[in-house]
C-alpha cells in the first residue's frame, strides 16, 4: 500500500545521490531526481514496480493516428515514434480497417 506523506523524516537529510542503497534507487535517481526518489522511498517502501517495455505502446499509436498526413509523413512518425515505417503503416491500416467496420 502507498502511502502519502506530506513531510519527509528528519532524518532525510542523509539521504544523497551518492549513498543510495541500490542500484535500482540510484537508476530512478538519474531518471527523475532526488527528490522524487526519497519521495518513493518513503511513501513506497516495499512495494513493487514493474514498468513494462511496451507501456508507452498505445501513446505511440495514437500520435501516429493523430499525426499521419500522408505516405510521405511516415519516416517522420517513424522517427519520431522510435519504431519502424512498417509499424507505422500497420498502425494505419489498422486505424482504417476500424473506421470501414465501424461505418459499416
Amino acid at each position: 500500500m502507498v502511502r502519502n506523506s506530506e513531510t519527509e523524516p528528519v532524518w532525510s537529510k542523509y539521504i544523497t545521490e551518492d549513498n543510495l542503497p541500490t542500484e535500482d534507487l540510484k537508476y530512478l535517481c538519474s531518471i527523475i531526481g532526488l527528490e522524487a526518489t526519497k519521495k518513493l522511498m518513503f511513501n513506497a517502501a516495499g512495494e513493487k514496480f514493474s514498468i513494462h517495455a511496451h507501456c508507452n505502446q498505445q501513446y505511440k499509436k495514437q500520435y501516429i493516428i493523430d499525426n499521419y498526413l500522408d505516405a510521405t509523413s511516415v519516416n517522420r512518425l517513424a522517427l519520431a515514434c522510435e519504431t519502424t515505417t512498417r509499424y507505422v503503416y500497420k498502425v494505419i491500416k489498422e486505424h482504417v480497417a476500424r473506421k470501414k467496420s465501424k461505418s459499416n
